[in-house]
C-alpha cells in the first residue's frame, strides 16, 4: 500500500514540477511566432503583444488544468485531507 501512495506522490510532483516549463514555453512560443509574423510578413507590431498574452492565456489554462488534475489524483490516493 505505501507503495502505491509513493508512486501517486510522485506522479502528483511530477505534473506539479512541469507547471514552470508550461509557463514560460507559452509566451515564449506566442514571442516567436509574432515576430516571425511581424518580419517576415510584414505585420503590424501588436501582432506580437497579441500573440505573447494568447501564449501566456493558453499556458494558464494548462495549468489550471494540470492544477485541478493533481488534485483529483491526490483525491483517489485516499488519503485523510483535513
Amino acid at each position: 500500500m505505501k507503495r502505491i501512495e509513493f508512486y501517486k506522490s510522485v506522479k502528483i510532483a511530477g505534473m506539479l514540477l512541469y507547471i514552470p516549463l508550461i509557463l514560460a514555453a507559452g509566451p515564449l512560443s506566442g514571442y516567436f511566432i509574432g515576430d516571425y509574423l511581424v518580419k517576415k510578413i510584414h505585420f503590424p507590431l501588436f501582432v506580437l503583444l497579441v500573440f505573447i498574452i494568447a501564449g501566456f492565456a493558453a499556458a494558464l489554462m494548462e495549468t489550471i488544468r494540470i492544477i485541478k488534475l493533481a488534485l483529483r489524483v491526490e483525491g483517489k490516493s485516499g488519503r485523510n485531507n483535513p
